[in-house]
């Protein structure tokens, strides 16, 4: 394996647009590349990262683990708090000092906050990732990517031995009310997933509505 240069991706205010999310990767301090052709999501920008970072481990022999490594600006969701469910969620999280997106297991909140250079930053974890998809397609019910990639959990739980087929538990999912669903997704969540990295590489993997990341 070759030696890893320091590495960290940012998701941070569109600037080119003036809304939405761009992504930025950083190595030793230089920039590598930011994306800002559109206004992205906070999801659709976070599996695009998810991707770069997959895609430049396999091309360069590294091992960085997506989820350690992207950063959420908190300029960036307050900016985008009026726009977007999962951005008003965390940007009132920061500001309350709150540690975690929803329900949180007792050692490993769905998102963590750091501060750098008097900056607040936000990090998630898997199950916080999918918790912020299930926010989104609330938000947006037509957003395709977040329904794509609820979808995809769905497949997720059927082929590692849920016992339903995949749109039987799409359409549960959508009966239920917010609070119950996002109970279901921490409780299955637990049972169901042993590899964070394989799981959201999987839901968020197949998606060709948008082009850019």
């Amino acid at each position: 394996m070759n030696k890893q240069p320091a590495l960290i991706s940012y998701i941070e205010h569109n600037q080119k647009y003036g809304h939405g999310y761009q992504g930025r990767l950083v190595m030793d301090g230089v920039i590598d590349s930011v994306v800002d052709d559109e206004p992205f999501t906070l999801d659709e920008v976070y599996s695009g990262m998810v991707s770069a970072i997959e895609e430049i481990n396999k091309a360069r022999g590294y091992n960085y683990d997506p989820y350690t490594v992207i950063r959420i600006t908190g300029a960036a969701v307050k900016a985008n708090k009026k726009h977007d469910f999962a951005s008003a969620r965390i940007a009132r999280d920061m500001q309350e000092g709150k540690g975690e997106l929803v329900v949180p297991l007792p050692d490993k909140p769905d998102i963590c906050y750091t501060e750098v250079d008097g900056q607040q930053e936000a990090v998630l974890s898997g199950r916080g990732v999918i918790l912020m998809i299930y926010n989104a397609m609330c938000d947006m019910p037509k957003n395709p990517f977040a329904v794509h990639a609820m979808l995809r959990y769905c497949n997720y739980l059927t082929l590692h031995g849920y016992g339903k087929p995949t749109h039987v538990i799409f359409s549960d999912i959508m009966k239920k009310d917010k609070e119950s669903a996002r109970n279901w997704i921490t409780a299955t969540y637990a049972r169901y997933v042993s590899s964070e990295a394989d799981l959201i590489n999987y839901v968020t993997s197949g998606y060709l509505g948008r082009k850019g990341i």
